[in-house]
């Protein structure tokens, strides 16, 4: 068992440093282009939301320090599993397209948190593709954002 303190602390301070990386490089796409967003928009906002909660769970563990407990070591590699799984989703963005490559990450994430039969590796397929379609109509056709 790793202990939770010691994991909820690194885990908080790795992802406030890569949500203040996404920003930064989010705002070398641009933020605005004329009256609609750039491609830096989404990254910007999505990066400064993530830098700012996770240091706010940074600062709260270190001002509890009596914390108990512990994080089982399946969980740590689900951690893992997952974050290999958005590795995949960045790599195949550029050869398949973001949307597709979207619906197979949540189809993976999917199955490293439960989607074990058939029937829940359906509805989670059927869940991903209605979010695809959601995706495409607000940042294509609605924000007029071109996707990859």
């Amino acid at each position: 068992m790793i202990p939770l303190r010691s994991f909820d602390l690194g885990f908080s301070a790795i992802l406030t440093v890569l949500g203040l990386y996404i920003v930064w490089q989010g705002l070398d796409y641009g933020y605005q282009d004329g009256a609609v967003p750039a491609a830096g928009f989404f990254p910007f906002w999505i990066g400064g939301g993530l830098a700012l909660f996770s240091a706010l769970n940074l600062i709260r563990n270190l001002k509890h320090s009596g914390l108990l407990g512990a994080v089982d070591r399946m969980e740590v590699v689900r951690v893992g599993l997952v974050s290999i799984a958005i590795g995949g989703f960045v790599i195949l963005s550029n050869f398949i397209g973001m949307l597709a490559a979207a619906v197979l990450l949540m189809i993976a994430i999917g199955a490293v948190f439960g989607a074990r039969d058939i029937r829940s590796v359906a509805a989670v397929s059927v869940i991903s593709l209605g979010m695809a379609i959601i995706l495409y109509l607000v940042f294509g056709v609605v924000l007029n954002i071109p996707l990859l």
